[in-house]
Parts: structure tokens; C-alpha cells; sequence
């Protein structure tokens, strides 16, 4: 007798001989085979977890030096407006506080969108082995600092 559900193109391989659909299994998957499926769900979630955590330390830090860069220029500018005079650096240059702050921003925001770039590709790969598709909040979050650092050193820069 021939199985009604055979996936080969040869004769009796269906009612009409086309190729027909798998049935679905008829027994229930044994307990070590659920386990493991369970196991490697899980693992997924916690890589992604993971993944969500670094760049959220990414974040941080860029922030951090962002906001830092960001209060050195305003700081320096500051004392020059309040002393009247310029400030000059060790090797007779004036703008040194004002370059080491723009250098933190940019240092800070380019940081920011590489992590972002090495994020995207970790989802991708997750994706790809079996993680449910959905959004991040932290990439949300995390582009929107990338912004705020662009205007940041934009807002040095132009002004």
C-alpha cells in the first residue's frame, strides 16, 4: 500500500499523482525533543537579551561622552566670554577645549551608530536561527541619541 502523503512525483504519489503536502505528525514529539526546542528558545531570548544589554552600555557611555564634550566647549566658552580674553592652550593654540569637546562628541556619536550597525547585524543573524521577529526598544532609543549627538556637535559647529 502506498502512503498517500509521499512527497516523491512517481506513480500513486497522491489521489490525482501530484506531489501532496506532509501531514502533520500523527504522535506527539517525545519529551527530550521539547526539552531541547524549549532550551534552544530560551537561548535565543538570552543572546538577545544580551545583545539588547550591550548596546545599552553603549549607549551609556556614549552619552556620556557626548554630554561631556558637549559641557567642556559650553564650560570653556563660558570662562572666555566672563574673562574677556581668549584661552590658550600649552602649545599656543586657542581653540583646544573647544576641539577636545567636539572630539568627544564625534568620538561618542560615531561609537554610537557603529554599535548600532553591529546590533542590527546581531538581530539579523538571531532572526535567521528562529528568534520571533519584534522591535527593540534599545535600538529605538539608541538612534535616538545618535541624533541628539549629531545636532549636538552640529549646534557647536554652526554656532
Amino acid at each position: 500500500m502506498t502512503d498517500p502523503y509521499d512527497q516523491t512525483l512517481g506513480p500513486g504519489a497522491g489521489p490525482l499523482g501530484g506531489a501532496r503536502p506532509a501531514a502533520p505528525p500523527t504522535e506527539p514529539l517525545d519529551r527530550g525533543t521539547s526539552l531541547a526546542e524549549e532550551r534552544t528558545r530560551l537561548a535565543l531570548r538570552r543572546t538577545f537579551l544580551a545583545t539588547e544589554r550591550t548596546l545599552m552600555a553603549w549607549v551609556r557611555t556614549s552619552l556620556s561622552m557626548i554630554s561631556f564634550g558637549f559641557t567642556i566647549v559650553k564650560f570653556f566658552e563660558y570662562l572666555v566670554e566672563e574673562r574677556k580674553r581668549t584661552l590658550v592652550g600649552p602649545f599656543g593654540r586657542t581653540w583646544a577645549p573647544t576641539t577636545l569637546g567636539l572630539m568627544l562628541i564625534a568620538v561618542g556619536t560615531f561609537s554610537l551608530v557603529a554599535a548600532i550597525v553591529e546590533h542590527r547585524r546581531s538581530l539579523v543573524e538571531l532572526h535567521e536561527q528562529g528568534l520571533a521577529p519584534g522591535w527593540s526598544l534599545t535600538l529605538i532609543v539608541a538612534c535616538l541619541v545618535a541624533v541628539l549627538g549629531v545636532f549636538a556637535f552640529g549646534s557647536l559647529i554652526f554656532n
